[in-house]
């Protein structure tokens, strides 16, 4: 973090050239802030009716289910089964998309006075898809119709077995498949009806619904055939918690499905949303997309990750009061306990990570532990992705058997990896972003080996920094409350649609302080000319002592809005700052020079045309018999020590509070002549960090036998010629 504020070399900024030409064109005829056409145009929004329906969502705008791929088929056989009094089974997934899906399912089914139950298999002991301990579930049970739910497009041979074993009885039951995963043509199941907006030969207009998505789309079009009217709209809270969970993109008919569902939860949610809002203590807020994700789906996660997920579709279906409360606290409570095995967790595996020094060296991390809790290794693993941007691989040894979770970033396929190991696997599965194996443990090692011979190949340097995609360049001159309002319209914020990010440059660090019950965030007042603004940065404390009182910097934020005692504030919300762009750029320069007077001999040309070059004044590089002095009296204060370059620039700068002409160049080359004269032991590391420490004896020396001293003195004419 350090090194980045000062150099701009850890995180990418990525700011999007603005079309001023189109951004007029849609900001005069819709009249609209020329700072959100720009946002709009830069996400792909050029259309004008589009942009309406975008900025306004109505169910108006879903499109007709009936276009999904053996829509047709399911509905005539649902509807067979509601006529003959048939028994059905709804066979589901143990995550929030999975028990939405038959919650959705389920509670129309029973609305419309059909036979039903569910089952949900245990996410450690079945695992994804239909498990086997279903299919001897189906033996002892009678049913006439499956469906699944976010699930069963890879299942054709699990299927094809349960087909199999009730032909051997006599006795026939179809199967409806709903699913939203990416089919393998070659290997589609063989059921009565498949519907998936994936499969190429769909006519639906949106391939982006999640497995709860899909039911709804069901049960809408069940809705029409039935003459119930918008009846479907009663579960659309479900439609918009699962499709907000499952991480699909907040677009097209998402969008509309979380739009009107937000809309819904915040008027008359399903009694299980209420119950576990409740227990979490949310009350008279406003509820949005954030609160769905990191609120509410992760107790409903807890069901199946800490025990059994049916929990939570009874939580969501049944009309009992005192149940839904009486599960809500156990989901509650389980919760808490993830997040207690899962710090566990995470903290034994940064341990393990950060004392291995050879993970520094590789792209992939893979870290491993004995009984691990399988249920919350696939949470740990993203939490590492987001500490060290790397792919990882997080394994739970049990016995001689190793099961993982790996999540990516963007740039690094994970299956493509594991099928670079398969020969070393037991089993494996998922997709570019996520995955998860299952591996003998004497082959842990030789995967860890393996998996980053391939990461050498496939990844280079510029996927392992991490990006901030930027949409636009702002003044806060531009920033009121009127434009906060108007980028609200934007909402729900979510995957494919995140919330506005502005870039805003060369502003004025008027007052910082440190604020929170752990005052672990700053409040930042800024300036730029005449117009100041409030700000906040989170878990930015350590920033603190670097924002010096009109200090130039750069930042990134969000733009919001802040209510307090009934009135309405714009406020920025920062999530990264960085001096200003000049000053990094000179930082950069003043390093570069510095390092290359360690090869003296070698590269006087060098140093000298670098001088040249860009344009260095003498008094950024003549350094002082004071500007040693206090350089060597900070080296005494502090003993041994070793420094990374960020480090290097936060003591740099805490020194020209005493003596304003030091600089990073200064710093650095004060630490390389007092070496020179064995005032101090000085060496550089293989990761480019920088080790000091005092000698046991030192004599009195002259500053006029550093060479490297004197060579700087003779730069003078170089420099103001």
């Amino acid at each position: 973090m350090f090194e980045d504020f000062f150099l701009g070399n850890q995180v990418i900024w990525e700011v999007k050239e603005s079309d001023h030409l189109k951004v007029k064109n849609i900001s005069d005829k819709l009249m609209l802030p020329t700072t959100l056409s720009d946002v709009l145009i830069k996400r792909g929004l050029t259309d004008i009716e589009c942009i309406k329906s975008f900025l306004k969502p109505s169910i108006k705008n879903l499109h007709d289910p009936m276009l999904l791929p053996d829509m047709d088929i399911a509905v005539e056989r649902i509807i067979k089964a509601k006529q003959n009094a048939e028994n059905i089974i709804i066979y589901g997934d143990y995550d929030v998309d999975g028990i939405t899906s038959t919650s959705i399912l389920y509670l129309f089914f029973q609305s419309i006075g059909i036979k039903v139950s569910f089952y949900i298999p245990d996410r450690i002991d079945e695992g994804y898809g239909i498990s086997d301990k279903f299919v001897d579930y189906l033996n002892e049970n009678h049913f006439d119709l499956m469906i699944t739910v976010d699930c069963g497009i890879s299942s054709r041979n699990i299927i094809n077995e349960i087909n199999d074993n009730l032909s051997a009885k006599g006795h026939n039951m179809d199967i409806i498949v709903t699913d939203h995963h990416q089919p393998d043509m070659e290997n589609l199941p063989v059921v009565l009806a498949l519907i998936n907006p994936h499969l190429p030969y769909s006519e639906y207009p949106f391939d982006k619904l999640c497995g709860a998505g899909v039911v709804f789309k069901l049960v809408q079009a069940l809705c029409c055939k039935l003459e119930l009217g918008d009846e479907y709209l009663y579960y659309i809270d479900l439609a918009c918690l699962g499709t907000v969970a499952d991480i699909v993109e907040l677009t097209g008919e998402n969008r509309v499905i979380v739009s009107t569902g937000l809309k819904k939860i915040n008027r008359l949610p399903n009694l299980g949303i209420k119950a576990l809002l409740d227990v979490a203590q949310i009350k008279d807020e406003i509820i949005d997309a954030y609160k769905l994700a990191f609120i509410v789906a992760p107790r409903i996660n807890a069901a199946g990750r800490m025990g059994d997920a049916s929990r939570a579709v009874k939580l969501f279906t049944t009309h009992d009061i005192s149940t839904q409360e009486k599960l809500a606290k156990v989901l509650q409570d389980e919760n808490n306990l993830r997040q207690k095995i899962q710090l566990d967790i995470y903290e034994k595996a940064l341990e393990s990570i950060e004392s291995d020094t050879t993970y520094n060296e590789q792209k992939i991390i893979v870290v491993s532990g004995d009984g691990w809790h399988q249920g919350v290794i696939g949470i740990v693993s993203s939490l590492l992705v987001e500490h060290f941007h790397k792919p990882c691989f997080v394994i739970s040894v049990f016995g001689d058997i190793a099961t993982c979770s790996a999540r990516s970033i963007e740039g690094f396929n994970i299956y493509e990896g594991m099928e670079y190991c398969k020969d070393l696997l037991v089993k494996y599965g998922g997709h570019e972003q996520a995955g998860g194996l299952t591996i003998n443990k004497s082959n842990i090692n030789k995967f860890r080996e393996k998996i980053n011979e391939f990461a050498q190949i496939v990844m280079h340097d510029t996927i392992m920094k991490p990006k901030i995609v930027v949409d636009a360049d702002i003044s806060i001159n531009d920033i009121n409350i009127e434009l906060a309002d108007y980028l609200m319209a934007m909402a729900p914020f979510g995957e494919g649609n995140p919330k506005p990010l502005f870039r805003i440059r060369d502003v004025n660090v008027i007052e910082s302080r440190q604020i929170g019950f752990d005052k672990s965030h700053l409040k930042l007042l800024l300036q730029n000319g005449n117009s100041q603004l409030s700000a906040v940065a989170f878990r930015m404390a350590n920033m603190q002592q670097l924002l010096k009182a009109n200090n130039k910097i750069d930042l990134i934020c969000e733009i919001g809005i802040n209510e307090y005692m009934g009135k309405r504030n714009v406020q920025l919300f920062v999530k990264a700052i960085r001096l200003h762009e000049n000053q990094i750029k000179k930082n950069k320069i003043m390093l570069e020079i510095a390092e290359k007077f360690e090869y003296l001999d070698n590269n006087k040309e060098c140093i000298y045309n670098s001088v040249n070059n860009f344009g260095i004044a003498f008094k950024d590089i003549n350094i002082t018999r004071q500007e040693l002095g206090v350089i060597y009296k900070h080296i005494l204060e502090i003993g041994k020590c070793t420094l990374t370059t960020g480090q290097l620039f936060v003591h740099t700068q805490k020194l020209s509070e005493k003596l304003s002409s030091l600089n990073c160049f200064k710093m650095l080359i004060g630490f390389i002549i007092l070496d020179e004269l064995d005032i101090i032991v000085f060496s550089r590391t293989n990761y480019d960090e920088f080790k000091i420490k005092l000698p046991e004896n030192t004599e009195r020396t002259s500053l006029l036998n550093s060479k490297i001293l004197s060579f700087i003195n003779n730069l003078q004419q170089v420099v103001e010629k």
